[in-house]
């Protein structure tokens, strides 16, 4: 461990900050979403196995994808720009008004409205997306909101013995943090093991999916809808029984990953979620699954 990580270690930690504004359901709103969550999780399921469908089907037809990420060069062209950049790709023009954007937070927001529409409770959701909104659409926001309708918090690590090590590789790879996306992995453990809490995150449980290196708990794979994040909320990956699909803001249209399946499986090769080495974060699991 460096000595910047057995210094914090020593101190004290001052009263956490917060997130920006609030989100608050009523007793009645909390009941009744637990007998929702039979209806809204398949419902959330489908949603992200079919844009799942829809990018490789288009994908395999015109070597582009129906998405675009909403942080890519695509995103931040104008219309004919668009067009252009598609007949250079030596695709139909008209294909410019049926692509859509996408992200890791975005394509979650979305087949999460998808979930609280089906079940009527789209003014339920309404205010978790203003909260999500507030806060600049980070993941972790989202499973605070979350926890709150009853949703539980888990820390998830695969393997606490590597903290320091991983966390000297993220500072190796980016200085000064600027492309953010540093795991904090030992300071995120010490504040858990001190105050229960993960960056602004009560975490309601610590020990059932950390250490598990590349065999994922099968409880876990039990779970038939969960909302990832890692690294403090940089990336967000929802899925189900053990499974990742995630959308990515940056490729390019051409990528065949712009979402893509894994098995979630940090440390293994192959292993979801992609992108980035991510090695640490927060699940949120709906109620009664086990939690």
């Amino acid at each position: 461990m460096t000595n910047l990580f057995i210094l914090l270690a020593l101190v004290s930690f001052p009263a956490l900050a917060q997130f920006n504004g609030s989100v608050e359901f009523t007793p009645q709103e909390i009941s009744q979403h637990h007998l929702d969550v039979e209806t809204l999780v398949p419902t959330v399921v489908n949603c992200l196995k079919r844009d799942l469908k829809t990018h490789k089907d288009f994908h395999r037809r015109y070597g582009i994808s129906a998405f675009y990420g909403d942080q890519s060069a695509f995103a931040r062209m104008t219309i004919d720009q668009r067009k252009a950049e598609l007949k250079r790709l030596g695709v139909p023009t008209s294909l410019v008004t049926r692509i859509q954007p996408t992200s890791c937070v975005g394509l979650a927001r979305k087949c999460m409205a998808e979930g609280f529409a089906a079940v009527g409770k789209n003014d339920t959701w309404k205010k978790i997306d203003t909260f999500l909104l507030a806060n600049d659409l980070d993941g972790t926001s989202l499973q605070e909101a979350l926890r709150k309708l009853g949703w539980k918090t888990l820390f998830w690590n695969p393997d606490l013995s590597q903290n320091a090590a991983w966390d000297e590789e993220e500072k190796l790879k980016d200085p000064t943090n600027v492309k953010r996306f540093w795991g904090y992995h030992a300071y995120r453990l010490i504040t858990i093991q001190r105050k229960g809490m993960y960056y602004f995150n009560k975490v309601d449980d610590a020990t059932s999916l950390v250490n598990f290196n590349r065999t994922l708990p099968l409880n876990f794979k039990a779970v038939p809808l969960f909302i990832g994040t890692a690294h403090t909320g940089f990336h967000v990956f929802p899925g189900y029984n053990g499974t990742v699909i995630e959308g990515h803001s940056v490729r390019h249209i051409t990528s065949p990953t712009m979402i893509e399946t894994s098995e979630f499986n940090p440390l293994k090769p192959g292993g979801g979620p992609q992108g980035l080495p991510y090695r640490s974060g927060l699940f949120s699991v709906p109620p009664g699954y086990g939690y």
